[in-house]
């Protein structure tokens, strides 16, 4: 189409410097041609500019979610503390709590060392961050760390099997990569799945520059708050009153959670695997109670709606409760 309105218009300008001719005007000699090869570079010109738009968009994002001003100015609060893990430098916590955001939320350091006299840090991730990233978090921090003498997974009990969530690009995992791990590997990820690349890049425009939080109020009170509780991190907003919905039945794989187990079992860390307390209203809490019976190192529990905030994320009061309850099972561990 575009290239019979060029050879139109070429023709057209040759039929016109053609009558000028006859008519006794003086035209340059090539004219139609001129105007041919204008318009044909035009159309290129226009056509690479289509096509650099999404590039630099790209780009650009890329750029923008590298920066400590993105973080400081979006307005997601389990994004604004994505980095907390990996600026954990010589902490050498002796308990270190990993997980989904059921241990984020859900596991109060300064109660596990208020019992067991024991330095405790958390640095949970959210299951997003996790499905695309994996432990890219904890690899960070045992990599500027001492070994610690207990690392503690806690997952809700749909989180016993990995999510696979390479294919979506789930806005935390992907900004963990971009971040700590802007390899050829992930450059890979983001070329086998270029539409899902090309959301999470205009997700990082969108919520830098629309949707942003100009105070910076967000980024301050989130990084307060964890910076006072040892990665502690309690959502806003009041408990739960009835269950958000049930939680999805997914089998656990006793593959992956063997993995784990034999992956940071060294070095004299003793690894042990929880299950988070369940809400006692969701109905899928005898299959989960069955299922992973000997693959967590905990009884699956179940809590009052009013400790839970968000599904499989607990209040400040929930948190303290599920602490309670594991400084109590740290202190009858037999000494190594």
């Amino acid at each position: 189409m575009a290239q019979s309105v060029i050879t139109d218009i070429g023709e057209r300008a040759e039929g016109a410097a053609s009558a000028g001719g006859q008519n006794g005007s003086a035209q340059p000699a090539g004219l139609g041609s001129a105007v041919v090869t204008a318009t044909r570079t035009a159309y290129v010109r226009y056509c690479l500019t289509l096509a650099l738009v999404p590039v630099l968009a790209v780009v650009g994002a890329m750029f923008i979610a590298r920066s400590s001003w993105y973080l400081r100015h979006q307005r997601n609060s389990y994004l604004t503390i994505s980095d907390y893990a990996f600026l954990q430098a010589d902490k050498n916590c002796e308990v270190v709590i990993f997980g989904d955001s059921s241990a984020l939320t859900g596991v109060a350091p300064r109660v596990l060392e208020a019992a067991t006299g024991l330095r405790t840090c958390n640095i949970a991730q959210p299951n997003t961050a996790l499905a695309v990233a994996g432990t890219l978090a904890l690899d960070a921090y045992l990599q500027k760390n001492a070994p610690p003498k207990i690392l503690l997974f806690q997952f809700t009990a749909p989180d016993f099997r990995p999510r696979e969530g390479r294919d979506q690009l789930y806005e935390e995992g992907a900004l963990q990569l971009v971040r700590h791990k802007l390899d050829p590997s992930t450059m890979q990820l983001f070329a086998e799945h270029p539409l899902a690349f090309l959301e999470f890049s205009e997700f990082v425009l969108r919520t830098a520059l629309i949707n942003r939080d100009w105070s910076g109020a967000t980024y301050e009170r989130t990084w307060a708050a964890v910076r006072e509780t040892n990665g502690l991190f309690t959502a806003p907003g009041g408990p739960l009153s009835q269950c958000a919905g049930n939680l999805a039945v997914r089998p656990p794989d006793p593959e992956w959670i063997a993995a784990l187990r034999r992956e940071y079992s060294r070095a004299g860390t003793r690894v042990l695997i929880y299950v988070a307390p369940y809400p006692a209203c969701d109905q899928s809490y005898a299959y989960y109670a069955a299922a992973l019976q000997g693959l967590s190192d905990n009884q699956l529990s179940r809590f009052d709606i009013r400790f839970f905030n968000e599904q499989n994320h607990f209040t400040r009061e929930g948190a303290e409760i599920n602490s309670r309850r594991i400084a109590s099972d740290l202190a009858k561990l037999p000494p190594d």
